[in-house]
């Protein structure tokens, strides 16, 4: 017995490091092996390296939906930054859905006369969702741009965004979210934030990107499937319905949005219980997609969010079977007090600012997997919700 738990300790362990450093590094191989046949090709036969063709002046019909749940703060702003859009007026078309605002949300929305901007004022708040659903049935773009109230574009996002859509094969297309802080506008990208964009880049090259972020992506309009009600991460749900059709989903890091991190890290730790809700809720509705037959795109699923979305489990084995061998081995006592002392300190720290690089990423980590544990446990009963409150900023 007492072996078996230490083999489950090992395994545990191995699938973590795992998802987190080996399949990074084979990630990084293949994509990179993939690219050199393709430079390859390029040179002995004269064969295209990129599979989009950038035409100057090519501008499809776009229609940008946002869905909005009480944004009197930053709504003018985020309207304005719209109309300021790089992009032919006569080809672009703004929604913004009020799911049920309680604010004046609509009352600021509805002050702004352009012949671009559709405001609908849903009076009960029923979730993000359905919101989507309902734009969409209005939207009548070739393309449709997916963005948030809170969220700002560079001027030439969108045309970032679109040009790929030249290309038939390309289904949807994910940009590049930039986080800063509010009150000085710098850049707070740490150490997991970059490491996840090296992820999306090389998953993109390989034809496995997994999900969008939900502040700057964009979808090819007859592509789109109308997601349950109660969705809860409705970003990796619509980009995930477009890979199962076997058209690309692409990542683009020059159409880049600009958005504030949440003032407090209370916030931004609930945001990610909502979330770790989400990725269970997925994880059941995209079950079939644990089949080796979908080749790349099953060991990016599973590889990358799966066992990303079960780690909170899996550490809380290894700490389990740590204590239980704790009570005849030293080893084992000192590697469960261990444990203990890194969840605890880093949840007590997740309010501070660290300086250290290294320290930083590690309380960020546990209490990433705290907010999933968190997270799973709403979903499993049954008190995670597809409505939802805006971040306070």
């Amino acid at each position: 017995m007492l072996h078996f738990i230490e083999f489950l300790i090992c395994f545990c362990l191995f699938l973590v490091f795992y998802s987190y450093v080996i399949y990074p590094l084979l990630l990084l191989i293949y994509s990179g092996c993939l690219q050199l046949l393709r430079d390859t090709a390029f040179v002995i036969a004269g064969n295209d390296r990129r599979s989009v063709h950038i035409e100057a002046g090519s501008c499809p019909s776009v229609s940008v939906v946002i869905s909005a749940f009480n944004e009197e703060k930053c709504i003018a702003k985020r309207i304005q930054n719209l109309l300021d859009l790089n992009y032919p007026h006569e080809n672009i078309h703004f929604y913004i859905g009020s799911d049920g605002s309680t604010d004046n949300t609509v009352e600021i929305a509805k002050g702004y006369k352009d012949s671009r901007l559709t405001v609908v004022n849903f009076e009960a708040n029923r979730g993000k969702a359905v919101v989507i659903n309902d734009l969409l049935s209005m939207a009548d773009g070739e393309i449709v741009v997916f963005s948030d109230a809170n969220t700002f574009y560079e001027s030439g996002a969108v045309k970032m965004l679109v040009r790929h859509f030249q290309d038939k094969q390309v289904g949807a297309v994910c940009g590049e979210l930039k986080l800063v802080d509010g009150d000085s506008q710098k850049n707070l990208d740490g150490l997991y934030w970059k490491y996840e964009r090296v992820l999306k880049f090389n998953e993109s090259r390989i034809g496995a990107l997994l999900g969008a972020n939900g502040a700057i992506y964009a979808v090819r309009r007859i592509l789109y499937e109308p997601i349950p009600n109660d969705t809860i991460v409705d970003d990796f749900t619509i980009a995930l319905n477009v890979s199962l059709t076997g058209n690309k989903v692409l990542y683009d890091p020059e159409a880049v949005a600009i958005e504030e991190v949440a003032p407090s890290t209370g916030d931004e730790f609930i945001r990610r219980i909502r979330i770790g809700s989400g990725n269970f809720q997925a994880l059941h509705r995209f079950v079939a997609l644990l089949s080796p037959l979908y080749g790349s795109l099953f060991w990016a699923y599973f590889s990358h969010k799966v066992l990303r979305w079960i780690t909170p489990f899996l550490l809380f084995i290894v700490f389990l079977g740590s204590l239980v061998l704790s009570l005849n081995n030293q080893f084992y006592a000192v590697f469960s007090m261990l444990q203990l002392l890194v969840y605890v300190v880093s949840y007590y720290l997740r309010n501070t600012i660290i300086a250290n690089t290294l320290l930083n990423f590690l309380v960020f980590f546990v209490n990433m997997n705290i907010a999933l544990g968190f997270g799973a446990v709403n979903y499993y009963r049954g008190s995670a919700k597809g409505t939802w409150n805006s971040t306070k900023r």
